[in-house]
């Protein structure tokens, strides 16, 4: 019996530990969000930041995130020159995914990006030597946008590239390059991201 009281004891202390670690991450991810709402973005109060959260915005209100959405530790958001990043509402990005921009991506309501997962809506002018003269602006770079639909699960390490529009409730499989636009309730893998089932 004693045995039993020391267990439920123990349960009790680790419950209320996890309840005030829940109640303090939670406290400073709103702290976090007043702090980037004050600097010109838009995000939901009810958004979940994650520990080390990098955004970073040319023009105010290009970055913004909707309701109930959960962005991961060590999350990369990044839209430069007329750059806009439009996440909406309750959409997971993982730990460690990078999402940068200078044209515009959307990412639609209830869509799940794992860990690691790259997506980019511009790519450097080729030949290089006419990049690297115009690497601070804008006539460096060539831009596509890039449309993520409602409900896709976005597998870890995959990769969007620019001009890729993904349709609604599409699996994108880990480690999968998409260099082409995926129909709705479509699954890809591979690299290049062939289609496998619809």
């Amino acid at each position: 019996m004693s045995t039993f009281k020391k267990i439920n004891k123990k349960g009790l202390i680790e419950s209320a530990f996890i309840f005030i670690w829940i109640f303090l991450v939670r406290f400073w991810s709103i702290i976090q969000i007043i702090i980037l709402r004050l600097r010109g973005y838009k995000v939901a109060l009810t958004v979940n930041l994650g520990k080390d959260v990098y955004l970073f915005e040319s023009k105010k209100n290009a970055i913004s995130i909707g309701e109930q959405s959960h962005i991961g530790s060590g999350v990369r958001l990044k839209a430069g020159f007329d750059g806009e990043i439009k996440i909406g509402k309750r959409v997971l990005v993982d730990d460690y995914s990078f999402i940068s921009t200078q044209d515009d991506i959307e990412i639609g309501d209830e869509t799940m990006i794992a860990s690691h997962v790259y997506i980019v809506d511009f790519n450097h002018i080729y030949p290089l030597q006419k990049s690297k003269r115009n690497i601070g602006n804008a006539s460096g770079y060539t831009r596509k946008k890039v449309k993520i639909g409602k409900y896709v699960w976005i597998g870890t390490h995959a990769v969007i590239l620019p001009g890729v529009t993904i349709g609604d409730n599409a699996v994108i499989g880990a480690g999968a390059v998409v260099t082409k636009s995926v129909p709705k309730n479509a699954i890809v893998v591979g690299n290049p991201a062939k289609i496998i089932k619809k």
